[in-house]
C-alpha cells in the first residue's frame, strides 16, 4: 500500500453531467471505433500514476473496506455493520504499518478509523467520538479472494492551450488484468470503451470546450472522472464514478453515480432488477429515520426530530437514483445540493437487508 498525502472530498452537484457524458461518449463511440485498433496505452501527452486496489473483510461483524490508494488520493467505502458506521473514504494517511483513514457523506463526514496492515489481514480501531467506549473497537479483516485480477489505471494531463488556457485531467478506470473480465468492465462501465479509448475521448472533449471560449480570457479548464470500487464479491461489483468540472465560477460542477455489476450474469442491475412493488413510497420513512440516526454524529442530542429541523430541505426523503449493493444492504447516494445546502455535504443512506426483504424483486439474491 502506497503513502497518502490528505485527500480533499469531491464536491457533488448536477445530474445533467451524467447524460451530457453518456451521449457523448456514445456518439463518439462510433468514431473512435470505426477502423480503429484497440489501445493498450493512454494518449500521448498522458502520464500514468501508480494506484493499489486492496480489499478486506469480516463477514461475521459485517465489516467491509475497499481502499483504493495512489501517492496523492484515496478512495473507497467502508462498512462496519456492528457498529453502525459506513461511509466513503475521502482521505488516508499511512505511518509505517498504519493507515488513518476518514470517512465523509452527512452524518458520517469526518469519522476516523485506524488500520494496523499485517501480512495477510488487518486490524482495523474505532473510538466513538461521544466517548460512549474508554477503549477502541478492533475487529480483524481479512483480503477478498474476489478482488484478486482486479487493477485501477489512471494518468493526469496538463497543457497550456493556443489560446493562453489551461487544460488538466485526472482519470482513473476499473479494469481487469483478466481480458475476458476487463472486456465486461468496458462494456458496463464506459459503454464499451477501454479505459485508453476513454482518455481519448474526454482529451478530445475538453480541448474542444476549453478552445471554444471567445472574446474572454479563457478559465483554466479541469476534469476529473475517477471510477473507483465500493463493494466487491463472487456475485455483485458496485463501482463509483466522480465527475467534476470546473471551467471557471466560484466551484466546479460535479456528481457522483454508481454501476452494480451482476459478476455471473456479466450485466448492470437497475433498480428495477433489486426492488420491486411501491418500494419507492415505501422506503421513504426507513430512508428518515437512518438519517436521523446518522444525525448523533454530527452532535444531534435527539431533541430534533425533524430532517427540517437538522437543516435538510424537507421532512421526507425520496430514494435516490443513485444506488449501490454492499454487503450490509443498499446505498443511496445525494449529492450536494440535492437534500440539504452545500456546506452540508453529500449524503450516502445505506438501509440493511432485514428492512428491505419485503421490498425485493424475488429474482434478486441478497449478497452471501
Amino acid at each position: 500500500m502506497r503513502a497518502n498525502a490528505i485527500c480533499r472530498p469531491h464536491i457533488s452537484g448536477r445530474k445533467y453531467i451524467r447524460a451530457a457524458f453518456i451521449g457523448a461518449a456514445a456518439l463518439a463511440w462510433l468514431m473512435l471505433w470505426d477502423g480503429c485498433s484497440y489501445s493498450r496505452s493512454f494518449p500521448s501527452g498522458f502520464v500514468r500514476f501508480a494506484s493499489q486496489l486492496d480489499a478486506w473483510e469480516n463477514r461475521s461483524e459485517g465489516f467491509c473496506l475497499v481502499l483504493v490508494s495512489s501517492s496523492d488520493r484515496a478512495q473507497g467505502f467502508l462498512e462496519w455493520n456492528s457498529q453502525g458506521i459506513y461511509g466513503r473514504i475521502v482521505q488516508a494517511q499511512k505511518n509505517g504499518n498504519t493507515v488513518a483513514i476518514t470517512l465523509g457523506d452527512g452524518g458520517m463526514n469526518g469519522l476516523q478509523l485506524s488500520i494496523s496492515l499485517k501480512r495477510k489481514s488487518i486490524i482495523a480501531e474505532y473510538l466513538p467520538k461521544d466517548k460512549s467506549a474508554l477503549q477502541p473497537f478492533r475487529i480483524e479483516a481479512w483480503g477478498v479472494s474476489s478482488e484478486e485480477g482486479m487493477r485501477v489505471l489512471g494518468a493526469t494531463f496538463a497543457e497550456k492551450l493556443p489560446n493562453e488556457g489551461a487544460l488538466s485531467l485526472r482519470l482513473q478506470y476499473v479494469s481487469a488484468q483478466d481480458a475476458a473480465r476487463g472486456r465486461i468492465l468496458d462494456e458496463i462501465l464506459r459503454r464499451g470503451m477501454s479505459p485508453y479509448n476513454m482518455a481519448e475521448l474526454r482529451l478530445a472533449q475538453q480541448k474542444e470546450a476549453a478552445l471554444a471560449v471567445q472574446n474572454r480570457a479563457p478559465p483554466p479548464q479541469e476534469y476529473e472522472e475517477i471510477e473507483y470500487p465500493v463493494f466487491i464479491s463472487d456475485q455483485y461489483l458496485s463501482i463509483a464514478t466522480q465527475h467534476y468540472l470546473f471551467d471557471g465560477g466560484a466551484h466546479g460542477a460535479a456528481s457522483t453515480t454508481f454501476d452494480i455489476i451482476d459478476r455471473v450474469e456479466g450485466k448492470r442491475l437497475s433498480a428495477q432488477d433489486i426492488f420491486a412493488g411501491d418500494w419507492k413510497a415505501e422506503l421513504k420513512p426507513l430512508l428518515a429515520a437512518e438519517l436521523m440516526r446518522q444525525s448523533a454524529f454530527w452532535g444531534n442530542s435527539g431533541q430534533e426530530a425533524d430532517l427540517k429541523a437538522l437543516g435538510l430541505f424537507e421532512s421526507e426523503l425520496d430514494p435516490s437514483d443513485d444506488i449501490f449493493v454492499c454487503a450490509g444492504g443498499v446505498g443511496f447516494q445525494y449529492d450536494r445540493y440535492q437534500i440539504a445546502p452545500w456546506y452540508m455535504g453529500e449524503f450516502i443512506i445505506v438501509l440493511p437487508w432485514n428492512e428491505l426483504t419485503p421490498y425485493l424483486n424475488p429474482a434478486f439474491k441478497i449478497p452471501q
